[in-house]
């Protein structure tokens, strides 16, 4: 059974792609919702229509989804506190806003956007201040004066009563206990002159409506804390325990950005990431599991995550890290399910490459491949990269075609008696309507008789048999590296391995 008494809530804007800020405050308030087994909600907060991108609603959801994130409440699988789109919640904030107004604790501000910079103007004229705490002007109309701009159609915005002199108290488990006096607060605006409400009324009546319990959000928004701390008291509404995270920064110390690998998650995604990995180090930015385990599952973090052992000191963002983690959950991933990674990867590009493709993309061949790139991959991606030449036509760049310009005559004499080798080898890639005979099935072609083979040629020509190898390597995989050479060649066949031997021996 749910535990309703514990709600948390994740309330993106949806002005672009979900990262890595906001999937930690995701990630962090649904970890909380599994320990307790309690609610988490899902809030759009879209009533930025300036930066407002109706799609990326979407493209976040899929993110929280491909990152094993899920909702109890949302807005596409509804709940008790429907809906969950602030756009589509302007009466409910507009019925607040009356009923404040009714009881004195706001009012209606009818001066324009130019008198308000006339009034900031003369301030800093008169002080020397930039800061200007509104007049409070209309607060003093009638009820005639109102009700007559009322009638002539006048904007207007609804402004907060804020109390005068009243010190704002509330205890941050991170932070500790906040105390801001009233004095620096202006009599802010709730509702915009467009009818829709300020980010900071929106949220409070939100979070008061959805009963939400801890308000778990990013250290950038401690500073609005005090104002929606102001709307809870003038609704009588009982605070939430609020939990702010600390700043992420670059590995340098400096801002989080793009140059220290801060991408979307969807770019993550993209570019052959984990999503338990992603996981497993968003848990890290800003918590600890103790002193010394980097690497844990989800079902640990449950076990061992709690609110006050969240740090205020700023977490790194360490992409190379976040590499390394990948890498060893890749290497800890069940070699079936990472071929199906792999497959699902390299057959979602092959029809781009078709013309180029020389043998079957399937599970069979790249469970053979595995267990020669998983030691050395970090990224799916990467093990696509890596794995490309067993199905597609190698390129060869200029520097390889002259790789050999200054050996040409060993590199030639490799090359045919290589091919001269392999050529007394039988096939092993059998096709599926071809005949089983005892023959066909004998499997020669095999690594360890071609590694024997290959090493007779270096024996022959006295030279090092590193220098056979780095030959074969470049003809066949158009690059200095490729996974392990001899049973490399022994995946790609004898006809593959043949036909790129003799092309590369064209050079000579």
């Amino acid at each position: 059974m749910k535990n309703e008494n514990i709600r948390v809530r994740f309330a993106p804007s949806p002005t672009g792609f979900l990262h890595i800020g906001s999937a930690r405050t995701a990630f962090f308030n649904w970890i909380f919702a599994k320990k307790m087994n309690g609610i988490f909600v899902l809030r759009i907060e879209d009533t930025d229509i300036g930066r407002h991108n109706e799609d990326t609603i979407d493209l976040i959801m899929e993110s929280l989804k491909w990152l094993g994130i899920t909702w109890d409440e949302g807005p596409d699988v509804g709940g008790t506190f429907a809906p969950y789109r602030q756009s589509l919640r302007k009466e409910i904030y507009n019925q607040y806003a009356e009923k404040l107004i009714a009881e004195k604790r706001a009012y209606r501000c009818f001066c324009s956007p130019e008198k308000l910079e006339e009034k900031r103007k003369a301030s800093i004229k008169d002080k020397g201040d930039n800061f200007l705490k509104y007049d409070r002007e209309c607060l003093y109309l009638t009820d005639e004066d109102i009700a007559n701009n009322l009638h002539h159609g006048r904007n207007y915005t609804i402004r907060l009563l804020v109390p005068d002199n009243k010190e704002i108290n509330f205890t941050d488990i991170t932070y500790g206990k906040i105390n801001v006096n009233s004095k620096v607060i202006e009599d802010f605006i709730i509702i915009r002159s467009n009818g829709l409400p300020t980010y900071n009324f929106s949220v409070a009546i939100d979070d008061i409506q959805m009963k939400i319990t801890h308000v778990i959000r990013g250290e950038d928004h401690l500073s609005n804390t005090p104002k929606q701390v102001l709307i809870y008291d003038a609704l009588n509404s009982e605070l939430p325990t609020f939990v702010h995270l600390p700043m992420i920064l670059g590995s340098d110390g400096q801002k989080l950005s793009k140059r220290h690998g801060s991408i979307s998650i969807e770019a993550y995604r993209d570019g052959g990431f984990l999503p338990e990995a992603i996981q497993n180090y968003l848990a890290l930015l800003g918590w600890a599991y103790d002193e010394k385990t980097t690497i844990f599952s989800l079902k640990e973090l449950v076990a061992k995550f709690s609110l006050e052992d969240i740090n205020k000191k700023p977490a790194k963002f360490d992409y190379e890290k976040l590499l390394w983690l990948n890498g060893s959950y890749i290497r800890n991933t069940d070699d079936k399910i990472l071929s199906k990674l792999i497959l699902e990867r390299l057959l979602k590009s092959a029809s781009q490459k078709n013309t180029d493709i020389v043998s079957e993309i399937n599970m069979g061949k790249i469970e053979k491949i595995i267990p020669l790139i998983k030691e050395r991959i970090k990224t799916i991606k990467e093990a696509c990269e890596l794995i490309s030449p067993f199905f597609y036509n190698v390129r060869f760049t200029e520097e390889i075609n002259n790789f050999f310009a200054n050996e040409k005559s060993i590199a030639a004499n490799i090359l045919n008696n290589a091919i001269t080798a392999l050529e007394t080898f039988k096939d092993n890639q059998i096709s599926n309507d071809e005949p089983l005979s005892k023959e066909v099935n004998l499997i020669t072609f095999e690594s360890s008789l071609i590694e024997s083979e290959l090493k007779k040629i270096a024996a022959g020509l006295g030279i090092n048999f590193r220098k056979v190898a780095e030959v074969v390597r470049i003809a066949l995989w158009g690059a200095k590296v490729s996974p392990p050479l001899f049973r490399t060649i022994e995946i790609l066949g004898r006809t593959e391995t043949l036909n790129r031997l003799k092309t590369y021996s064209k050079n000579f």
